[in-house]
């Protein structure tokens, strides 16, 4: 396969320098801290928006049922937005933890 190929052309400098034992961990680990990248970034949204409304989503949400303004809606678009994107990060961390067991 042409993609397994790259794959290990791509993680064989991190081999051969010392830094992994081999390609499955090398691949694994940076494939780990790009998706923890993810979820930090999404968590980051999420905490400023509960920092700016003073409230959590579920709460925000409520607060603003049949009465938001423009921003509001925009706020709540991001954020619901966040929390989707955040968990499936999360669910994609597991996964790559399972399968690198």
């Amino acid at each position: 396969m042409q993609a397994d190929k790259i794959l290990y052309d791509l993680a064989k400098p991190f081999v051969l320098s010392g830094m992994y034992k081999n390609e499955k961990v090398a691949l694994t680990d940076i494939a780990l801290n790009y998706v923890i990248r993810k979820i930090e970034k999404y968590d980051e949204t999420m905490q400023s928006l509960t920092k700016k409304h003073g409230c959590n989503f579920d709460q925000f949400t409520n607060d603003i049922k049949d009465k938001a303004s423009f921003e509001q809606e925009d706020d709540w678009m991001d954020w619901k937005s966040a929390v989707e994107m955040k968990q499936s990060w999360n669910n994609l961390y597991k996964m790559i933890i399972k399968n690198a067991g």
